[in-house]
């Protein structure tokens, strides 16, 4: 069975607009699950010590998971993603940084403990 060369231009057509319809609409999904785990992120570094610590990174991951709301509401989904994984990886950092200040807070305590117990076993005793 022959069809006719504007036949098949036109069952070409449609089947490329069939395809580019159905990848732009994968492509355009809500990335609701990354804007969670940013939102989760954010909230975990506002709970550990990175207020102390580490404010600017994480008041930068808070704007970001902001950012990603807003442009989920104005349908903007591939900024809504970015915003979301970069506000991920402040967030990160943020608990990262004051971890590892918290760390370095802690073993200058032990620090100076050990010099008080070295002082106090290095002095005469009184006969």
């Amino acid at each position: 069975m022959s069809f006719s060369p504007r036949v098949r231009q036109w069952f070409g057509f449609s089947v490329l607009c069939g395809a580019l319809g159905v990848t732009g609409c994968s492509a355009a999904r809500p990335p609701e699950a990354a804007v969670a785990q940013a939102e989760l992120a954010v909230r975990q570094a506002a709970e550990s010590k990175a207020p102390v610590y580490a404010p600017s990174e994480l008041r930068a991951a808070q704007e970001k998971a902001m950012g990603a709301q807003r442009a989920m509401s104005a349908e903007e989904y591939d900024e809504a993603r970015r915003l979301a994984e970069q506000a991920v990886i402040d967030a990160r950092l943020a608990q990262a940084r004051a971890n590892a200040a918290d760390a370095q807070k802690n073993a200058q305590e032990v620090r100076s403990t050990i010099s008080a117990l070295q002082s106090e076993a290095n002095r005469p005793t009184a006969p």
